[in-house]
Order: C-alpha cells, then structure tokens, then sequence
C-alpha cells in the first residue's frame, strides 16, 4: 500500500468515528548513529523498524554534509522488504538481514566519504525519560568538559505550519525553530518556512540527542538528532532527523 493510499484510508476512518487518534499507534525506528568522518566534513544514521501496517522490516541511511546540513547524494538509502516475517526470531532474522543488505547498499558512499564512527553522544533525552523536557537540552560539548568552559544550550520551539495536503487528511502540521548558544552566540540552526515532502505529515517534534567530534586537525562538529512524529497509517511515525554544522 503507498503512502497516499494509507493516508486516505487512516483519514476515512477517522472521519467516520472509527477510530480516534489516542486508540491507535503507528511505529517508533530505533536509530543507529554511524558517526563522522575522520575530518568532521560528514555525518551519517540509520533507521530502522517494523513498517506500521504491513509489519516489513525497512532500513533507512543517512549521509549529510555537515557543513551545508544537506543529504549527500545518492543518500538517503531506502530498503523495505515486502515480505510477511511474523513475529519473534523470524521477525528479528529479517530486519538484521535487510539492515545488512542497506549497509552494503551504503557502503560506497560511506567509504568514500570516510565515515569512521568519530563522535560523541553527550546529550540523550529518549521518549521514555518522561522528566526531561524534550524541547530544550543544556550539555557539555564534550567528555573531558572543564569548569569555565561554556556549556551548549539547545531550544526547540515548534509552530503550526498548515500543508495542503496533509490537511486532506485532518493532520494539523507543524514546522519548528531550532537555536544553539555556544559560547555567547545565539545562532538559529532552523527555522521552518513551509513542510518538506520528506516528512510526510509531521506532527510533533523533540530533541533526541546531541552528538559532538573534535577533529585534530579541523574546527569542532556536531549533530543534533530530532525525533519526529508524522501521520502513519496506524498512528503516528517516530522517524530522525539530523541538524548539522560545526560548534
């Protein structure tokens, strides 16, 4: 079934009281970071899970152009196995193998740009952390963090931002706003204008995570992780996305 078709069916049974938006769920991707390169120039993640619906196993990886914080190309590398792999070891059997097939997809590219798992993760705020507030992050930049250092202060400020057609389907989008201070700078590193496509129906947004490398030999990194909620077939999606640059 494509997205548009399960779009259209999710919004006639709402409409038709069926189903309500808290009496189902869709599904959440574990994420996987594959780190830096050894200079710091790119970043990459992958995704993965059970596609909500019809239960595949996907693979989703990710190169990004730290720097320009865009995807490089051929990336993203999108893999789904159709195939009905039930529950249990079955099920757990299929999503390795196609996480495995993705990776070697990836490989010349992830090779090419040297991504060598450089990087630190120093801030962490799952969905589970039920105390943390999952629009604003204060962290040290780095593990061996020294007092009279300056801390990274993040803040995630999300708005409604109407998209034609996922309103078709009762979604209320929304875009967001991401700053960084550093160091006495306050720097804007998003600021929606309109919904990219990529997202589909995005509904909610909060910080996942904050990554961090220092290079030797080049100006500090860094990536902050997103965990999206967007309009699924069964509920809402949690997918990643990454904001790039350099500290």
């Amino acid at each position: 079934m494509t997205f548009i078709r399960a779009l259209r069916c999710l919004s006639l049974l709402v409409a038709a009281g069926l189903l309500s938006p808290a009496a189902f769920a869709g599904d959440t991707a574990k994420l996987h970071v594959l780190g830096f390169s050894k200079t710091g120039s790119f970043f990459a993640f992958e995704q993965y899970g059970f596609q909500d619906g019809s239960g595949f196993p996907y693979s989703e990886i990710f190169v990004v152009d730290v720097i320009g914080d865009s995807w490089v190309k051929p990336s993203p590398f999108r893999l789904r196995k159709d195939v009905d792999v039930g529950l249990g070891d079955a099920a757990d059997n299929a999503l390795t193998a196609a996480r495995s097939e993705n990776r070697l997809n990836a490989q010349p590219l992830l090779k090419d740009k040297a991504i060598a798992g450089k990087g630190d993760t120093v801030g962490f705020s799952p969905l589970t952390e039920l105390t943390s507030d999952p629009h604003k992050m204060v962290v040290a930049p780095r593990v061996f963090f020294q007092e009279g250092d300056s801390p990274v202060e993040l803040t995630l400020s999300e708005y409604a931002l109407p998209d034609a057609t996922c309103q078709g389907y009762g979604a209320e989008t929304r875009g967001f706003r991401l700053t960084m201070v550093y160091d006495g700078v306050t720097r804007v590193l998003n600021e929606d204008k309109s919904v990219p496509k990529s997202r589909k129906c995005p509904l909610s947004y909060r910080i996942e995570r904050f990554v961090t490398f220092f290079p030797a030999e080049a100006p500090p990194v860094f990536a902050v992780l997103l965990q999206m909620d967007s309009l699924g077939f069964e509920g809402p999606d949690r997918r990643y996305l990454a904001i790039t640059g350099r500290l």
